[in-house]
């Protein structure tokens, strides 16, 4: 059986698990501080067990912009869950735009979870 994942603000208490698992996956993004960290995770799972997709965004009241998502590699799969359940999470906050600059690994995981063109590059999903 498929375990069931839910996203969430990384707590405090998590931090340093998140960027050491990032690390793992996309160094570059790990290394960014000023980034909100969200995870893919098992509920059931012990507190120390590594997020299944990661997550890095800049806050702002109306446009958050979505700056990575890490995964291990071959879980393209996990990425777009995990976008589509921060699209989901966002929607409860007072955001009105999800926006990313995409990379060419980037596109894809975006568009299928529901992003589209929008200026100068960006790719956008409304909330």
């Amino acid at each position: 059986m498929t375990a069931l994942l839910l996203v969430r603000r990384v707590p405090i208490t998590r931090l340093e698990l998140t960027r050491t698992t990032a690390r793992q996956w996309d160094a570059a993004l790990a290394g960014d501080t000023t980034v909100q960290w969200w995870e893919l995770v098992d509920p059931a799972d012990d507190d120390s067990a590594p997020a299944a997709a990661l997550a890095a965004l800049r806050p702002d009241p109306v446009t958050v912009r979505l700056a990575g998502v890490a995964t291990a590699p071959g879980e393209r799969d996990r990425a777009v869950q995990v976008v589509v359940a921060l699209v989901d999470a966002l929607r409860a906050t007072s955001a009105r735009t999800l926006e990313a600059l995409p990379s060419t690994g980037l596109l894809g995981i975006l568009r299928d979870a529901g992003f589209r063109p929008g200026p100068d590059g960006r790719e956008i999903v409304e909330l």
